[in-house]
């Protein structure tokens, strides 16, 4: 008597979008973005492309998920129930050290690579690598310093392009060595050396009442209770 083969487990909903996205993040890698499909993804991972449309709605909206998924750890350092408990040198600390691991792993630097590739020929995958990656990541990153702005912990008069300085000094020449294959990407020791020092400078910048040389010193606010 032949014993039944057991029906393949049903995958929620939950499952089924990040086998979705895995497969995707290498059809993509392995393809471009020019020779990625679709169907190269429904191969992989199986379902329909009904499933896909209703998680994603293309295959611009598909990697634009993956590319915020990876942004997302970074951001994780600055969740308001999170960030509001520390002070504005731990949150830099844990965004920095999440933000520059992200972004010198082997997929963000390939995804990097691929974008800037092929972003010419295709300037909706580079606004939409843009906007779900970096600029996400200093929009969130200047939230949280106008929160400690408004606090007085900081003075900063332009949280947005603050943002972007701390996320700039934190990819400094190192990411662009890595991107064009001149070195390999730096493991936690490095990563944390160069967080530290990223972070040491902005503050030297932004503590309440040291105005940069050259402009005048704007008053002092009293801390809010």
């Amino acid at each position: 008597m032949k014993k039944e083969t057991p029906a393949p487990r049903r995958r929620s909903p939950d499952e089924l979008r990040q086998a979705i996205l895995h497969a995707a993040t290498d059809v993509f890698l392995e393809s471009g973005y020019a020779g990625a499909s679709i169907d190269a993804v429904i191969d992989r991972v199986g379902g329909s492309k009904r499933a896909i449309y209703s998680y994603f709605g293309g295959k611009k909206e598909l990697f634009e998920a993956i590319v915020m998924q990876v942004s997302g750890r970074a951001l994780a350092a600055l969740d308001p129930d999170t960030a509001v408990l520390r002070d504005a040198e731990a949150t830099l600390l844990d965004f920095g050290m999440r933000g520059l691991t992200n972004v010198m792993s082997p997929t963000t630097i390939a995804f990097y690579r691929l974008v800037v590739a092929e972003g010419a020929r295709f300037p909706d995958l580079a606004q939409a690598f843009f906007a779900a990656g970096p600029g996400r990541a200093s929009a969130g990153l200047a939230k949280a310093l106008r929160e400690f702005d408004r606090k007085g912990e900081l003075e900063v008069a332009d949280c947005q392009r603050a943002a972007e300085h701390f996320i700039g000094m934190l990819r400094d020449d190192l990411h662009l060595k890595v991107v064009l294959g001149l070195r390999p990407p730096p493991g936690p020791r490095e990563i944390e050396e160069t967080v530290r020092h990223a972070v040491d400078i902005f503050l030297d910048g932004c503590r309440p009442g040291d105005a940069p040389r050259g402009r005048p010193r704007k008053p002092s606010r009293a801390r809010r209770p």
